[in-house]
């Protein structure tokens, strides 16, 4: 498999309020996935800020990997993800049960700074191998 692609970018629009006016601010929440082959399974490398807008992204790539039903070991290169919330939490459990209904296993490296923290207060990374 050629290395390829798979990012979404997002906007959350939000609204504030002034004293006497109103502002519009939007933030563009910028998240990409990167599927590669490896030896012995697929290595996702996730970039950016995964949250509730952007964990559709995650659960998209995973899901055209595993299209064929095939048991597949997947490695999630975590180094570059700078934030993770409740739903990002959420969606690795669901790629995690994906990828072990296939008969695979799914691994998380360079889970560092508040990523770590997230799954430590958590206690989800009890529900997960750390490399």
């Amino acid at each position: 498999m050629a290395r390829r692609e798979l990012s979404q970018i997002t906007g959350v629009l939000w609204k504030g309020y002034g004293d006497r006016s109103s502002t519009l601010q939007v933030i563009v929440v910028t998240f990409s996935a990167q599927m590669a082959q490896r030896r012995n399974g697929l290595v996702l490398t996730l970039r950016g800020e995964l949250d509730v807008s952007t964990s559709p992204c995650l659960l998209n790539a995973v899901g055209a990997a595993l299209a064929g039903g095939l048991p597949v070991n997947l490695l999630v290169d975590m180094s570059g993800v700078r934030f993770c919330d409740s739903h990002g939490l959420e969606a690795l459990l669901e790629v995690q049960g994906r990828v072990t209904r296939t008969g695979g296993r799914m691994e998380l490296a360079h889970v560092n700074g508040r990523v770590r923290r997230v799954l430590d207060l958590s206690g989800l990374s009890r529900a997960f191998i750390i490399v």
